[in-house]
């Protein structure tokens, strides 16, 4: 009986064993495991701080092409007052004129100046020679006016939409970074509006 229960105690002693060298095996795989899954982990992290740090600077690049943006457009705004009180002050100065001529012929038609006079003969020849060169004057400036008009209307029509597309760039990125079930998550990406 006795070497029935040393037998037993030598098979009770080797199954012990088996388990043992079993937990070993496992403890080795889990340990492989819980420090490839760290690395990994450690790896994912480098990448999300360096995706934060590209994120960052892309953020400021859009806020100061979105400061230029809203400068530009001040600037536009400004130069299309000027152009309108340009025109303005234009139409103004062709009124005058047409009105000073007009002013002058009605007091030579009611003077006693003769036809001969000096006076007379200027004012025939030199009046119309310089309306006529105003009008000219008048007419180069309005066509300046007018393409200043066309070239502030399609400067502004792109910075319109220079700055919407800026403001959709800025306003869809997300990104977050969060520990989960042990392991780093790291997303970014665009939102859809």
């Amino acid at each position: 009986m006795c070497l029935n229960k040393q037998n037993k105690c030598i098979c009770d002693d080797f199954m012990c064993l088996q388990e043992i060298d079993a937990l070993k095996s496992q403890i080795v795989i889990t340990q492989a495991t819980a420090d490839a899954s760290a690395t990994s982990a450690q790896s994912v992290q480098l990448q999300c701080l360096a995706l934060l740090k590209e994120l960052d600077k892309k953020s400021c690049s859009l806020k100061e092409n979105e400061d230029r943006v809203n400068r530009l457009g001040e600037l536009l705004n400004n130069l299309q007052k000027d152009l309108q009180t340009r025109e303005y002050s234009q139409k103004q100065l062709r009124e005058e004129i047409t009105k000073t001529e007009h002013d002058i012929m009605e007091a030579l038609a009611k003077s006693d100046l003769s036809k001969d006079s000096e006076l007379r003969k200027l004012l025939d020849v030199g009046s119309p020679k310089n309306i006529e060169n105003i009008n000219k004057l008048l007419v180069v400036k309005d066509e300046e006016i007018g393409k200043m008009r066309d070239e502030i209307r399609i400067m502004s029509a792109h910075w319109k939409l220079k700055a919407k597309d800026l403001e959709s760039q800025h306003a869809g990125m997300e990104f977050s970074c969060s520990v989960h079930n042990g392991g780093f998550i790291c997303l970014l990406g665009m939102i859809a509006k």
